[in-house]
C-alpha cells in the first residue's frame, strides 16, 4: 500500500472528525467534573448552582460552535467528496452525511440536558427561598437527570457520529491514494 499523500482538501475532510473528537472530549470531561458535587459533602447545594452558572453560559457556545462545526464541515466533506464523484468517493460520503446528522442531533437534546440545569442555576439565586438542605437534595436529583440524558446522548450521539466521521477519513485518505 501507498503511503498517504497528503492534499489541501484533506483538512476539510479530517475537520468534522477534530470537532466530532472535541464534543466527545468534553463530554467524558464532564463527568469527573461534576461527579465531585454528589460526594457526601454538601457541594450539591447552592455551590453547584453557583458553579453552574458560568460553565453554563460559556460552554454553550463551546459545545454549540464545536457541535455546528461538526454538522456544517461532514456536510461539506460529503459534498465535496460527491463533487469529485468516482463510485468510491460517493461511497465514502455516506459517513459524512450519517456524522453530520448524528452531530445536528445532539442539539435535540438541549431541552432534556438544559432543563435540569436552569433549574440548578435558579436554586443558587440569592433570593431563593430554600435552605441548603433542600437545594442540595434537589440539586442531586437533577443532576441524575442531567447525567442520564448526558450519557444517552453521549453514547447514543456523539460517539456514533465520531465513529462516522472516523469511518469517512480513514475511507476518503485510502480512496484519495488508490
Amino acid at each position: 500500500m501507498a503511503p498517504l499523500a497528503p492534499q489541501a482538501s484533506h483538512f476539510g475532510l479530517i475537520l468534522p472528525l477534530c470537532t466530532s473528537s472535541a464534543t466527545v472530549g468534553l463530554a467524558l470531561y464532564q463527568y469527573p467534573q461534576f461527579t465531585a458535587f454528589l460526594g457526601e459533602d454538601k457541594l450539591a447545594g447552592k455551590t453547584l448552582s453557583r458553579y453552574w452558572t458560568p460553565i453554563f453560559k460559556q460552554g454553550y457556545i463551546v459545545i454549540s460552535a464545536l457541535g455546528i462545526g461538526s454538522t456544517i464541515s461532514g456536510l461539506l466533506s460529503a459534498r465535496f467528496l460527491r463533487t469529485h464523484a468516482t463510485l468510491e468517493t460517493t461511497d465514502v460520503a455516506k459517513w459524512y452525511t450519517y456524522g453530520a446528522i448524528l452531530a445536528a442531533a445532539h442539539f435535540a437534546f438541549v431541552p432534556l440536558v438544559g432543563a435540569p440545569i436552569r433549574r440548578m442555576i435558579e436554586r443558587g439565586n440569592e433570593t431563593s427561598p430554600l435552605s441548603e438542605e433542600t437545594v442540595d437534595r434537589e440539586n442531586r436529583e437533577e443532576m441524575k437527570t442531567w447525567f442520564m440524558w448526558h450519557t444517552i446522548r453521549t453514547l447514543g450521539i456523539d460517539l456514533p457520529a465520531l465513529w462516522c466521521f472516523a469511518e469517512g477519513a480513514a475511507l476518503s485518505f485510502w480512496v484519495a491514494n488508490a
